[in-house]
């Protein structure tokens, strides 16, 4: 294998190791929405059925306390979804730039 043939086919891997990585990250993103929303939904029914037995600050406490608890969770799930992407294009910024390094050092040093 030359020198050339390794480098192009590193660059693959490292590009399919990013894109990959970077669709799981969707897949987190995506799934952490739909439980919030689960939730929002089972926390709403669970509420309104019990409405009658709670007087009407205890349900604008309840429903006031669900939005923070919701909005508390997408803004986690978005912070670390944000932080793996950040994470990712690091590490294959870092990989392609040691295997262009590499790739430079070895046709300088073995001529091929």
């Amino acid at each position: 294998m030359t020198t050339n043939e390794f480098s192009k086919a590193a660059t693959g891997v490292i590009a399919t190791v990013g894109s990959t990585a970077h669709q799981i990250i969707d897949v987190y993103r995506v799934g952490g929405e739909r439980i919030n929303e689960a939730f929002t939904q089972r926390w709403n029914a669970a509420l309104k059925e019990s409405a009658p037995q709670l007087k009407p600050e205890t349900r604008k406490n309840a429903a006031h306390a669900q939005k923070v608890f919701s909005g508390y969770y997408a803004k986690g799930i978005a912070l670390t979804a944000d932080g793996a992407t950040v994470v990712v294009d690091t590490l294959v910024g870092a990989a392609l730039a040691t295997t262009q390094r590499a790739t430079a050092f070895a046709a300088a040093s073995f001529g091929k």
